[in-house]
């Protein structure tokens, strides 16, 4: 059945009805000229007087004025104010009625629980509390015989008959009788002989009963109600004392009571055995009677007991009450014979020994040092006062002690510091400190510390040569390009790659004394290699030092912020799990704001906070994470615009879409007013517009204004990514303007490896671009995807580095938790590794499946990798690394590059390989066209102002002179992108400016990293090749030669003999194609090793994309017909752009190849000779020899085909060869 509809209840609406009607009827008792009494609500809560509702009224306003004052605040924070007002006087009105509750204070001492009504009888107890009471109140005085009772003789037997009168006995009375009885007692004792069945004494006490341990057995009182008998089967003692059957037992029981307070609280054996010990044999019936009625008694009298008193009972010792037996046993003259409850003694042997007290263990810095052997060495280190306040305030210092004897106890330590701790500048300190690295220390081995980033290695180093103060000459950094080492260093900060360079020349290092791994959280691809190595080299310094006592250990320190400890604690990396320390970081409280909703536009979602952050939030720099430099550039674009836009008034007028130009409303010019229509309007969206912002998007901007001080009006805009220049980068360390606040535009470079101070905010988008790599088909692309929750941690930890802060976060929580991963994946299993099983494979190590990675890498990647390098000649198929692999692991580049440096020296081209080796190594040189050339506004108005026409003239020439500068780049060669490469290199070396890059389109920086890298490859050569020793660096090179052209892209088809692909036209088997391609971008091409996709073919797609290449738009071929394209290419890589548009799957995107040079056949089958890739048909033609030769001259067909693939191959041109003829396999071609 539907509910009935209520219409909902507005309470303005209410209070003005309620308001209108009380007019009403003052107008209406006015107007009959009588007095009338507002008519009261019948059914009100509370009727109050007129009185007081006026002086509520007043006070409520009194209230509301002065917490509102003048300001204007919006419906939802008038609601608020008014309940705060109604809670608040209603406060007020229970504080007053408590005051006057407690004026009028009664005693209630006497009264009683209504929970006792209707109980038919007091228990003794209550009566006892009742009267005790009421004496202290003085209301009863005849109390008496209920608060106390008379003394008797402990001594008297209570069931004597003269004992019946209730009348009490004088004390001297009860004596002589006492004495009486026990002479008469003892003469009848006397007379009578013993029995042999009865044991004497035995009646006194109970037998304890004990359990199979020997112990006692303690059993629980027995409630009312109990009928099992406390007498014990075993002969008790019969006294001859005459016993009264009709005695009453009342008397009996006062008697047992007096008794039990002469001896402290321990009844007697009479009391407790229900007076058994004076009963005759003729009378038993008797005596199990009273006994039951006795049992009784206590019962009841248990029963009212407090749990108090039973406790009390169970802590009662046995062998205090086995001593007050035999001491009244012995007043009595009785002789308890022993029976079988004696304590029991035990033979203790000879050489017995008790067990320790166990304690609680010594905490880590309280014990003992296990290395007692170690000499004490220290360093003393004097730094300025500043200095020493500011570390003293880092919560590593506090842990000096523990950390150090875990360091001096342990060969590996992991030290997770939060953000903030100090751990990356003060952990060195403290090894320096302790002697590590001193030359007459026990440790004299320099301190090394990686970082994975060249600018946190020089950064650190830098901060820490300034603690140091005296001793600032000691500290050092090496990284890729440069370094300041010198025989003064004993801290040496490095790049990890340097330090895994170091191990493939000595694995033991010997230099070395210590060795500190920072940052292992970012788990790249050189820190799990390096952890690897280090875990078996702190073994081998381990048994080395056993045998040679000047060797010292090696001392592993593993460093971190968010760490998963199962991957470094594993058994295949550590026997024995090493120490963990956890170091609690100096982080201030950083309040999280997750959005509602996590849109798909998250710049312009940054742009909308980052504008109303700037307008209400305290004094305060502002860090924002984005994804890549593009998405920084437009970001900043529009932020300038915004700001410079308040300020129209010196600036010429310039139209902006709705889409770009964010401003305010009076700040855009649209022309006249009649060309713009009403709809036109509605469809612009200004950020300005109050009325569009939601109030609790609003409200999550109010922040207390700790400091007092004005809100910044200015923004001072500053970018922050890897490829910026350094100039540009160090700014972000500098004080904003004055009145300005600082917006840090930043990628992930700013998460972990610099620290930049005075940022308050966070705006996270909770997004980052990485490099994917599918080992599958080869293919490397950027995809855009959710960071991990410890990336999420990290980033919002920036904002409280110096003071409590707070991030904003552009996604939901939902979004938080089902989306983000605890950690992100290791570098290892995103990257080829190539390079890793080289230096491993030159370090004589066969298998490397075996190798103990933190993180172990797929098996296939691994065949894939050992495949690759038996290819470029590294390795035999064996596994064993060649002479040429072992020179290649000696350079710092990659197996392919450092394959083409080897060929290189040929035909006087060492110089030129040199150089396009360190162009192929750095990334992006050429800046794209779509950042060179301004973009076009999407500017949908019918007319175009004199604004538009310039800035397309603009875009016009922008483009002429782009395609200009690369034409002349494709002067040496117009087909090959590395010959191109090599003369933007070589150019830049005879003009080395900012000024002639920005003119040519190329990135300053990029080429600065070139220049730096070939002075490096020029001195490895010299230093590691022999060959190469009489090498010297040629700053300026001379224009090669077309022979010096040629031989140069042959060298690079050595590096990348396997990443061919061939015009599909030309094929042995041609790609079904539905229309002939226009463009040179649309030919395919079939690569060697087929695409292994698992994508289906969708509507409109000819299959293509699932099994060929195209050529990339920025590759020189692009600009050639299709006709003239190559038959052969030579490419660098596949990349694949993440799909676009719509998700209909209309069109896929597709494979596209960095195109590297063309190449002939008859070379590739040159360059191809002696690898698995070449093989060779059956002679087509012989030339004679001489008879029984075991060698011959033949022309073959080559074919070129990849492992693991099926048919031929590509048969290339044929070639001339030499056979040898072996026993057993015939002719093989040497």
């Amino acid at each position: 059945m539907a509910k009935k509809f209520v219409p909902r209840q507005r309470k303005h609406k209410v209070i003005a009805r309620e308001a209108r009607e009380a007019r009403e009827a003052q107008q209406t008792a006015t107007e009959d000229g009588a007095i009338s009494t507002p008519q009261t609500d019948s059914n009100a809560i509370e009727i109050l007087p007129d009185a007081k509702k006026a002086a509520d009224e007043a006070k409520r306003a009194r209230m509301k004025a002065e917490l509102k004052g003048d300001a204007k605040m919006s419906s939802k924070k008038a609601k608020r104010l008014e309940k705060y007002i109604d809670k608040k006087l209603a406060k007020d009105e229970n504080r007053a009625l408590l005051e006057k509750l407690a004026a009028n204070k009664i005693d209630t001492s006497l009264f009683a629980s209504s929970r006792h009504l209707g109980t038919a009888k007091e228990t003794k107890r209550e009566m006892m509390s009742r009267a005790l009471r009421e004496r202290a109140a003085g209301i009863s005085q005849s109390d008496e015989n209920i608060l106390f009772e008379p003394r008797t003789d402990p001594m008297d037997d209570s069931e004597d008959g003269d004992s019946k009168s209730d009348s009490p006995i004088p004390n001297d009375a009860h004596l002589v009788q006492r004495n009486e009885q026990v002479a008469k007692s003892e003469e009848t004792n006397a007379s009578k002989p013993p029995a042999s069945s009865v044991m004497a004494g035995s009646g006194l006490k109970r037998p304890l009963e004990l359990d199979d341990e020997g112990k006692p057995v303690l059993r629980k009182r027995q409630k009312r109600g109990g009928v099992k008998s406390k007498i014990s089967g075993k002969p008790q003692f019969i006294s001859d004392i005459p016993v009264d059957p009709s005695s009453d037992h009342s008397e009996g029981e006062n008697e047992i009571e007096e008794g039990d307070d002469e001896w402290n609280g321990f009844s007697s054996d009479e009391a407790a055995h229900g007076g058994s010990g004076e009963s005759s044999e003729n009378d038993s019936a008797s005596t199990s009677a009273d006994e039951n009625t006795s049992s009784e008694d206590e019962s009841s009298s248990e029963e009212e007991d407090d749990d108090n008193d039973e406790n009390t009972a169970k802590k009662r010792s046995s062998a205090f009450k086995a001593w007050a037996h035999e001491q009244r046993n012995s007043a009595l003259g009785y002789e308890p014979s022993t029976n079988g409850n004696a304590t029991l003694e035990f033979t203790v042997p000879q050489n017995f020994k008790p067990r320790p007290i166990e304690q609680e263990p010594l905490p880590l810095e309280l014990q003992p040092t296990k290395d007692t052997g170690r000499k004490a060495f220290s360093v003393i280190v004097e730094r300025s006062h500043d200095i020493q306040e500011a570390r003293i305030k880092l919560p590593v210092v506090a842990e000096e002690q523990r950390i150090m004897e875990a360091i001096h106890n342990n060969n590996v330590v992991i030290i997770c510091g939060a953000t903030g701790s100090g751990k990356s500048t003060q952990v060195p300190q403290m090894l320096f400190e302790a002697g590590y690295g001193s030359p007459n220390s026990p440790t004299p081995g320099q301190i090394v510390v990686t970082q994975p980033r060249k600018v946190a290695a020089v950064s650190v180093s830098q901060r820490v040569s300034t603690e140091l103060g005296d001793h600032s000459n000691t500290v050092a950094y090496q990284i890729r390009f440069e370094g300041t080492a010198s025989e003064k260093t004993r801290l040496k900060f490095v790049t990890d790659g340097v330090l895994l360079r170091e191990i493939g020349n000595d694995i033991s290092l010997r230099n070395y004394s210590a060795v500190i791994i920072d940052e292992a959280h970012e788990r790249s691809l050189n820190t799990d290699i390096l952890i690897g190595m280090l875990s078996r080299t702190v073994k081998l310094r381990e048994e080395m030092a056993k045998e040679d006592p000047k060797i010292s250990p090696l001392k592993l320190i593993i460093m971190s912020a968010t760490l998963r400890i199962s991957d470094v604690t594993n058994s295949t990396l550590f026997p024995s799990p090493p120490p963990v320390l956890n170091i609690e970081g100096r982080q201030y409280p950083v309040t999280m704001h997750f959005s509602r909703r996590t849109q798909s536009d998250y710049v312009d979602e940054a742009f909308k906070k980052i504008i109303r952050g700037h307008r209400k939030l305290p004094p305060g720099s502002m860090l924002v994470f984005l994804t890549s430099h593009n998405e920084i550039s437009r970001l900043s674009q529009k932020l300038k615009l915004h700001s410079t836009g308040l300020k129209s008034a010196s600036y010429p007028k310039i139209r902006f879409s709705a889409n770009d130009g964010p401003l305010e409303v009076e700040d855009i010019e649209f022309g006249q007013t009649d060309d713009v229509t009403g709809t036109e309007l509605d469809e612009l969206q200004f950020i300005g517009d109050e009325q569009d912002i939601d109030e609790e998007e609003e409200a999550e901007f109010d922040v207390p204004n700790e400091t007092g001080q004005a809100a910044p009006l200015k923004m001072h805009i500053l970018p922050l990514y890897s490829l910026l220049p350094t100039r540009e980068q160090m700014r972000v360390f500098e004080e904003p303007p004055e009145g300005s606040r600082s917006i840090i535009l930043a990628t992930n470079v700013a998460e972990t490896s610099l620290t930049i101070p005075g940022v308050k905010y966070v705006i996270d988008c909770g997004r980052s671009k990485e490099r994917v790599f599918d080992p599958d088909t080869g293919v490397q692309r950027y995809e855009i995807g959710f960071i991990s929750k410890a990336s999420a941690n990290q980033r919002s930890g920036r904002a409280g580095r110096t003071g409590p802060g707070h991030t904003w976060r552009l996604y939901s929580s939902a979004v938080y938790e089902r989306d983000f991963q605890e950690f992100a994946d290791p570098e290892i299993l995103k990257m080829p590794i190539e390079g890793v099983v080289l230096q491993l494979k030159a370090m004589n190590l066969k298998h490397v499946v075996n190798f103990p990675f933190p993180t172990s890498p797929d098996r296939q990647s691994l065949a894939k990798a050992e495949k690759l390098l038996q290819h470029l000649s590294a390795i035999t198929s064996e596994g064993h690394a060649t002479q040429i692999g072992k020179t290649m692991s000696k350079l710092p580049l990659p197996p392919r590059f450092a394959r083409i440096l080897l060929v290189g020296h040929l035909h006087d081209c060492l110089p030129y390989t040199i150089a396009l080796v360190a162009g192929l190594s750095v990334a992006e040189v050429f800046i794209p066209e779509s950042q060179a050339i301004p973009s076009e506004e999407n500017n949908e108005q019918e007319f175009r102002t004199n604004e538009d026409l310039a800035a397309e003239n603009e875009r016009a020439q922008a483009r002429r002179k782009y395609n200009e500068v690369h034409r002349n780049f494709r002067s040496l060669d117009d087909a090959s992108d590395a010959i191109k490469l090599l003369q933007v290199v070589g150019e830049f070396a005879h003009s080395p400016s900012e000024s002639w890059c920005t003119s040519r389109f190329v990135r300053f920086k990029a080429l600065q990293e070139t220049q730096k890298l070939r002075k490096q490859i020029t001195t490895l050569l010299q230093k590691d090749i022999p060959a190469f020793a009489n090498l010297a660096f040629q700053e300026r090179l001379d224009r090669p030669s077309a022979k010096q052209v040629t031989a140069l892209k042959q060298m690079v088809a050595a590096g990348f003999i396997d990443q061919i692909a061939i015009r599909g036209d030309l094929a042995p088997v041609p790609p079904e194609m539905y229309r002939k391609p226009r463009r040179a971008i649309d030919v395919p091409y079939l690569p060697l090793q087929p695409l292994q996709t698992s994508s289906r073919s969708t509507a409109g797609d000819d299959g293509l994309t699932d099994k060929a290449v195209f050529i990339h738009p920025s590759s020189n071929l692009a600009h050639y017909s299709p006709q003239e394209l190559p038959e052969y290419v030579i490419y660098s890589g596949l990349q694949r752009s993440s799909a676009s548009g719509p998700l209909d799957g209309a069109k896929k995107p597709k494979t596209r190849m960095l195109a590297l040079t063309d190449i002939t056949g008859a070379q590739l089958a040159a360059l191809a000779k002696g690898t698995p890739l070449i093989t060779y048909g059956k002679p087509i033609k012989e030339v004679p020899a001489a008879a029984g030769a075991s060698t011959r001259e033949c022309w073959v067909v080559p074919y070129l085909r990849a492992e693991g693939v099926g048919g031929q191959g590509w048969p290339l041109p044929v070639k001339k060869v030499t056979q040898k003829k072996v026993l057993g396999k015939g002719w093989v071609t040497e």
